[in-house]
């Protein structure tokens, strides 16, 4: 079945409406803002991540020439590169680092002229970005992280969304330990359910989104949408630096943890292909925070069930909102050090949120540069007969 998919990325900038820009500028080896309010400090004392442990970014495929990410791919070493023979007997040939589902190629990589060709190197350096005081770090860097392609874009105003279900048993059957879908649709679809329960079934995290709303649409909507509304998956939604929830985070019942993106001037900062860095806000970027987090806990115990991983991040996120569980952000705001502690049977601590950033970086040249990330919605057709 072939879904098509509406994506739209908000660029907000003062160049001219029908182009956007990026540059490499120099970033501050300062650590980023959102670690302290994540509690990552404390978790790296007990670990920083495992050469053992995969994340699986399904996305719109990842540049590991990036400086920052020449180190983080997983690597398939049951197969020969460039031979031309399946030798692992897994049904890609040469998958040395994931595979193109769009393409149909094991060269997962992102097409410079693909408008989010960016998305998925960006999550990727949340995710592993070495803590070497360069650009920026990321929540696991000694993590490894599958490349898989789903999403393509010929402009601005569609894509389409092909092979997620056998994206997510690839990465199921090729060894991965958490699953990052930083994408929404809202529409269900037993043919992907039917996949996010395998993977749960062989014990791999699946973590998404609750999905943008941008203000210009009215900003964050209390609406389901899919991976993230079904009940296996950890749907993650959005703060900002206030920890309030952020504008254009949608939300609902389901809503299960919120990570800090920001927003407009506290936003993330993430690896940019091929060598820059950019800032972004979105709920595609609060995902890939849990998913790290996750990982470090698959790296102190890699037999932990799903169920059990998503009861420890329950019990030790801070409450946000109204006391307990509410809809706008879950259980709260993910404490990765509480969630390790609580994993290894330490007493956790607090430590208190720094005083607000100031990122002189977002001003180029007298260009005013603020980037927001994807948001995708799913609209099902019909196949063709």
């Amino acid at each position: 079945m072939k879904r098509q998919v509406i994506i739209g990325i908000v660029l907000l900038f003062l160049l001219n409406q029908f182009s956007y820009y990026f540059d490499t500028f120099a970033i501050s080896s300062e650590n980023p803002w959102y670690f302290d309010q994540i509690n990552i400090y404390g978790a790296w004392k007990l670990t920083n991540g495992s050469r053992d442990i995969t994340i699986a970014v399904i996305d719109s495929g990842i540049d590991f020439s990036h400086p920052e990410l020449q180190n983080v791919a997983w690597i398939n070493e049951d197969e020969i590169a460039n031979n031309s023979i399946d030798d692992d007997n897994n049904g890609y040939i040469d998958d040395i680092h994931g595979w193109d589902f769009v393409s149909n190629d094991s060269i997962p990589g992102p097409e410079e002229d693909d408008p989010i060709h960016w998305h998925a190197t960006f999550i990727a350096g949340i995710i592993a970005a070495p803590t070497n005081g360069e650009g920026t770090a990321g929540v696991a860097p000694n993590v490894t992280i599958m490349d898989i392609r789903v999403l393509k874009s010929d402009n601005y105003q569609g894509t389409t969304l092909e092979g997620l279900g056998d994206a997510i048993r690839y990465a199921v059957d090729n060894g991965a330990d958490v699953i990052n879908l930083s994408l929404q649709y809202y529409s269900e679809s037993e043919d992907y359910h039917d996949d996010i329960v395998y993977a749960i079934e062989n014990n791999v995290a699946v973590v998404s989104i609750t999905g943008n709303s941008w203000l210009s649409y009215g900003g964050g909507k209390e609406i389901m949408s899919y991976p993230g509304a079904y009940d296996e998956v950890i749907a993650v939604g959005a703060t900002n630096y206030d920890r309030e929830k952020a504008d254009y985070s949608n939300y609902g019942e389901w809503t299960e943890l919120v990570a800090p993106v920001g927003d407009e001037g506290t936003g993330i900062k993430g690896t940019y292909p091929p060598e820059g860095y950019v800032f972004g806000w979105g709920t595609s970027f609060a995902a890939p925070q849990i998913a790290g987090i996750i990982a470090l806990m698959k790296s102190l115990n890699n037999t932990i069930s799903v169920e059990e991983i998503r009861k420890i991040l329950r019990e030790t996120a801070t409450d946000l909102g109204d006391e307990g569980k509410d809809k706008y952000f879950g259980y709260g705001l993910v404490n990765a050090t509480a969630a390790l502690n609580k994993l290894m049977g330490i007493e956790d601590e607090q430590i208190p949120i720094p005083s607000k950033p100031i990122y002189p970086a977002f001003i180029i040249g007298g260009i005013s540069l603020i980037v927001a990330t994807v948001v995708i919605t799913l609209i099902t057709q019909k196949k063709k007969n």
